[in-house]
């Protein structure tokens, strides 16, 4: 169906955090998948739906190693776990060095935009001129770049905004949305960015506002607390789902149909 790719370009504003909430909340069919190069942390966060450790031997890594000759979609499902509260997780690789021999992201880009049934959510990481994960981008239906507030690394977001835009084609490329993980107190300095990113002409479709919640974060951060079948990552309520959206009463972001 469509594939929204999620990264950053400097800091650790909570990429993989937003991209769990975001998978997790996701209006269609979804699963997350882990395409940093430096390291999935969904294993080392979340236990499985039946409250065990993942398993080692899933993931993406397997799913290249089992489609090296071709990658099709039912290799997905076959490598994909679900971890409690219901999201299915492509979990990423453990180090940095199992990605150096991983030839095949134009390809992987490819085979996740084209999942049926399915939208991929996909946690790339930060990242920047030359990373890998870069080639997934041309396949993406939409681009969500996290940043927080400050000021250095919103320079560095709208500088990697621009050249993200670029290798996409410009304005015939995927839309561009920039999530700015911020306190609800602070909307006015999201205001601020969204101001900046404007008057510079950035091409960005939108600015969004997702309001840090320490508390919800909480859960994605692996500290799961009491029945796994109260803490559904997956059916949030109402009041959750309240919580998820941007201070602009909008989502964050659309949903990446096509």
């Amino acid at each position: 169906m469509g594939l929204l790719a999620i990264a950053s370009a400097k800091g650790s504003p909570g990429v993989t955090t937003s991209a769990m909430l975001f998978a997790a909340l996701w209006p269609r069919p979804s699963i997350l998948i882990e395409c940093d190069p430096s390291g999935g942390d969904v294993a080392l966060r979340m236990p499985g739906a039946d409250g065990e450790p993942l398993d080692a031997n899933s993931g993406l890594l397997n799913l290249v190693a089992a489609g090296r000759k071709s990658l099709y979609p039912d290799l997905v499902g076959q490598h994909a776990e679900q971890i409690v509260g219901g999201l299915d997780v492509l979990t990423g690789m453990t180090t940095p060095e199992q990605a150096t021999g991983l030839g095949q992201w134009s390809q992987l880009g490819a085979l996740f935009a084209e999942l049926p049934g399915v939208d991929a959510v996909a946690d790339l990481g930060r990242i920047g001129a030359e990373t890998p994960q870069n080639a997934l981008l041309a396949a993406a239906t939409a681009v969500v770049l996290v940043v927080d507030t400050v000021p250095s690394n919103v320079v560095h977001l709208r500088d990697r905004v621009r050249k993200v835009s670029d290798s996409l084609g410009g304005e015939a490329g995927a839309p561009i949305h920039v999530v700015v993980v911020a306190p609800a107190k602070r909307a006015r300095a999201v205001a601020e960015i969204r101001d900046v990113i404007a008057q510079s002409q950035t091409p960005v479709a939108e600015v969004h506002h997702l309001a840090h919640d320490p508390k919800g974060a909480a859960f994605f951060l692996g500290q799961v607390s009491g029945s796994p079948a109260r803490d559904r990552v997956g059916a949030f309520g109402p009041a959750d789902r309240r919580r998820a959206r941007g201070t602009d009463g909008g989502r964050v972001p659309v949903s990446p149909g096509r």
